[in-house]
């Protein structure tokens, strides 16, 4: 379906806005095959930028041809063959850099045009994408990188991330936001994903409905950093599990049309929060959903900004998890293939990226500790 740019007639428009009403990020899809076979040099300079949307960026000095990539991993939470493709990765194409982001995501370095379509082929098998990593769009989903296996989480979080980061890639119908867009759904009550710097949090919380203690969400809008750090505020709102996408739906449809587009440097979401304050955001956001509940009771009790060092038991009987310190979350690929070894020998190959540049080894058996 559609959607109509209602921003387009307005003569201030800055100048990315601009290329943007002409092309959408997405598309650069279309063309890199083109550009790969080519070479560098047919890339014109008016469309570096877009490459973003395919999770690129240009490394300085631009003209040098080398991009990062950047790829997304919701909640951090990796398999034993996406671990593995992404550390061949590192050291087929990237000069054997391996770096996990503060948000659970994987970069790498001194790529060339060239190497692109075989990047995307060997990710695409794994389930793995770059869409969206980069580019005025809906980034990786932060998420609590102990989802199903943490003791201090209300509920299981990961099939609602995975429902949510489904319906926003390569979705045209919200590739071209004012500026990029951050999201974090989580239910660990230390406040794993850093809930206050997102442009979007959904947060534990519980209510008593008909009687019933039920567990959900509170919804925190308007956070971010950069040189105009904003906390993100609470709505008086709570959302059941199975209302999340809508939600998310609802408020980015807010943000994509609502959202400021004039300036750069104050196009992101919490300047809108800011102008409008959360009464009218909530009001505004029921316009699209229907009446929400009122807030119940929070469930986060501290903050410790997902660090999970040493050993801990799960909520399952049995099971551990091990957190390890990754300094800067730079790893090289022969140490992401030594992990790999051993999350498969001694626990169930899976691996965990925390939004602290460092990892996770779950579902350790006690005897293999």
């Amino acid at each position: 379906m559609a959607f109509e740019k209602i921003w387009k007639d307005n003569l201030k428009l800055n100048e990315t806005e601009k290329k943007k009403l002409v092309k959408d990020g997405l598309k650069i899809y279309d063309d890199i095959p083109y550009y790969a076979e080519n070479g560098f040099e047919s890339i014109p300079k008016d469309q570096w930028d877009l490459f973003k949307w395919a999770g690129c960026y240009l490394q300085k000095p631009k003209e040098a041809g080398y991009f990062m990539m950047r790829v997304n991993v919701p909640s951090g939470i990796l398999t034993h063959e996406q671990l593995i493709t992404l550390a061949e990765i590192a050291r087929d194409y990237g000069r054997d850099v391996y770096d996990i982001t503060t948000r659970q995501a994987i970069q790498f370095h001194w790529l060339t045009i060239d190497q692109i379509p075989d990047i995307f082929t060997r990710l695409e098998k794994v389930g793995l994408s770059s869409a969206g990593a980069c580019g005025d769009i809906t980034r990786n989903i932060v998420g609590n990188p102990l989802a199903g296996i943490d003791p201090n989480e209300l509920f299981d979080t990961t099939p609602i991330v995975k429902e949510v980061y489904e319906f926003f890639q390569f979705n045209e119908e919200f590739s071209n936001l004012p500026r990029k867009y951050k999201m974090s759904i989580s239910t660990n009550k230390n406040n794993a994903s850093n809930a206050e710097i997102n442009c979007i949090s959904f947060i534990p919380a519980i209510k008593e409905i008909d009687g019933k203690e039920t567990s959900g969400f509170h919804l925190k809008v308007g956070g971010g950093l950069s040189s105009a750090p904003h906390l993100a505020q609470e709505l008086d709102v709570f959302l059941l599990p199975h209302q999340v996408k809508e939600v998310a739906i609802a408020v980015t449809t807010i943000f994509r049309d609502y959202g400021y587009r004039e300036k750069r440097h104050h196009s992101r979401l919490k300047f809108l929060v800011a102008d409008w304050g959360v009464e009218k955001f909530k009001e505004v956001l029921e316009g699209y959903t229907g009446k929400l509940l009122t807030k119940g009771t929070g469930f986060e009790e501290s903050w410790n900004a997902g660090y999970f060092y040493g050993v801990h038991s799960q909520k399952q009987e049995g099971l551990n998890y091990v957190g390890l310190s990754i300094p800067v979350g730079r790893l090289h690929s022969k140490e992401v293939f030594e992990l790999a070894r051993i999350v498969k020998k001694y626990g169930n190959g899976e691996i965990r990226n925390c939004n602290s540049q460092n990892l996770i080894l779950p579902n350790i058996p006690t005897e293999n500790i």
